[in-house]
């Protein structure tokens, strides 16, 4: 007696079509995140990093200070001659490349700061006793710059006494 063949029905092969479909739905959506994501992050990251180097300044007693650029930011410390340089930690505690698709705006004691890459001095200072240089950084859509009200923004805020906020713009 011949055994009857064996093999998947077309029923069966397009559930299992399906249920990956579905799964690999929920995947891109868990990862990809949308711009206005992208940047909430950008400016979840700044607060996380102004703040750990905050404690830093205060425990080891030297001031610090974030060089601001259009593609990104770097912490500074400043050595025993008054000169500013990177601090002896990770790469990606002292600086941060943005996306391409991310744009950064600067303010300082109220007054919008111009965003150099080539100088070695930070606009921000993150001193030992606990002051800051107040500052917002606003991070904002490449391709929505000049949309006005629409365009999404999240921004990052210090007072003098180091107190940050960070969430997105209202108008």
């Amino acid at each position: 007696m011949i055994a009857p063949a064996r093999g998947f029905t077309l029923l069966e092969i397009l559930i299992v079509m399906v249920l990956i479909g579905i799964i690999t739905s929920f995947a891109l959506l868990s990862v990809g995140g949308g711009p206005r994501e992208r940047l909430a992050e950008e400016a979840q990251r700044l607060t996380a990093l102004v703040e750990l180097h905050q404690q830093e300044a205060a425990l080891s007693g030297e001031a610090r200070g974030i060089q601001f650029a259009r593609t990104g930011y770097a912490i500074l410390r400043q050595d025993e001659k008054g000169a500013w340089q990177a601090p002896a930690a990770a790469g990606t505690l002292i600086q941060h490349q943005l996306p391409p698709e991310i744009v950064l705006g600067l303010w300082v004691e109220g007054r919008l700061a111009p965003l150099k890459e080539s100088v070695n001095r930070p606009q921000v200072l993150l001193l030992a006793s606990g002051e800051t240089t107040e500052f917002v950084a606003v991070f904002g859509l490449a391709d929505e710059q000049g949309r006005g009200p629409d365009a999404s923004l999240y921004r990052v805020a210090s007072d003098p006494m180091g107190r940050l906020t960070a969430g997105a713009v209202t108008r």
